[in-house]
């Protein structure tokens, strides 16, 4: 019995050792899990944040992601900066305006990249409606999911651009329920809408796509992203760090991966699943680029939605 304890005991000291310092070189072996309050707008263009969390991607970060969906931007922000939330999903116009009124929002990773291909948003009209050119809007009613919001700057952008004034034009805030059945009982003349509110509206009958109003702003650009508060990723900024990595892991295999992501859409967004396998999918970014953001300010600026001074690089989290 001695014997064996000296030949053991150093043995088992050793081995001890490495075992110990092989949990801290694990990636997530060491490193204590966070849990981090996520809100997300309830759209296909937020759902990485599934996509990270089925595909175990906030796991491997050492992340304990509570995700809560919530319909209104301007809400989510508010409830940020609260404290209720750690980290949320909006677009980036609501964010430079809140950053103007001195809010301390910051951008640190990127959401959906529109396109000409990927409907970032578009303008639906009735199917009997005589509405073509950005000229017939003039003197028109136009329903939108949100005023001085992306919502209302992307149709505003193609109706400037396609012969029209939209100064002319009224916009109503209409909530995504009730969008289709103003437009088709009249109240408005035209909606802007995103998916898959558009799908849904076209498989009705009773619509018509008029135009992609992304397309208006630019060939390729960032309307959406994820963002915090700058006392918030200042004071945890290796967690904001790890997610940011595992949302852009979630993005990056939703763009390559369109039939199992629809099934995460399906489950979490309780789309239908013939809906989620026809709607036109948005291409997701991968990176937060200035140059891909400012179509945005631009864009505001033009309506008079922001100070000329301001920049993207005003928004963005830089680690100190």
């Amino acid at each position: 019995m001695k014997r064996f304890a000296r030949v053991t005991a150093p043995v088992m000291i050793a081995a001890l050792l490495a075992l110990c310092s092989l949990s801290t070189a694990l990636p997530g072996g060491a490193q204590t899990v966070a849990t981090i309050k996520v809100a997300m707008i309830p759209i296909e263009p937020a759902a990485p944040v599934y996509y990270a969390k089925e595909n175990g991607f906030f796991a491997k970060a050492g992340l304990d992601v509570d995700i809560d969906q919530n319909p209104s931007t301007p809400a989510i922000a508010s409830a940020l900066i609260a404290g209720n939330y750690d980290i949320a999903y909006g677009t980036v116009p609501t964010l430079a305006q809140a950053h103007a009124k001195g809010l301390p929002f910051v951008l640190i990773a990127p959401g959906i990249a529109d396109s000409r291909v990927h409907f970032g948003g578009a303008i639906m009209v009735a199917e009997n409606s005589t509405i073509k050119t950005g000229k017939d809007f003039n003197g028109k009613t136009l329903g939108t999911a949100g005023l001085n919001t992306i919502a209302e700057y992307l149709p505003r952008a193609w109706i400037d651009k396609n012969g029209g004034d939209s100064r002319t034009v009224k916009f109503i805030e209409v909530g995504f329920s009730d969008i289709n059945q103003a437009v088709e009982s009249h109240r408005v003349d035209a909606a802007s809408l995103f998916e898959p509110s558009i799908t849904l509206a076209l498989g009705t009958g009773k619509f018509k796509l008029l135009a992609n109003t992304a397309a208006a702003v630019g060939p390729r650009w960032l309307n959406s992203v994820w963002f915090s508060t700058d006392n918030y990723v200042q004071q945890n900024p290796d967690v904001t760090r790890r997610f940011v990595s595992a949302i852009r892991q979630g993005a990056i295999w939703s763009n390559s991966h369109h039939d199992e992501s629809n099934a995460i859409l399906v489950k979490y967004l309780k789309l239908d699943p013939d809906l989620a396998n026809r709607m036109t999918r948005d291409l997701q970014g991968t990176e937060l680029t200035p140059a891909l953001m400012q179509p945005n300010l631009d864009v505001m600026v033009r309506y008079n939605a922001l100070p000329k001074t301001m920049t993207v690089d005003q928004l963005i989290w830089k680690p100190r």
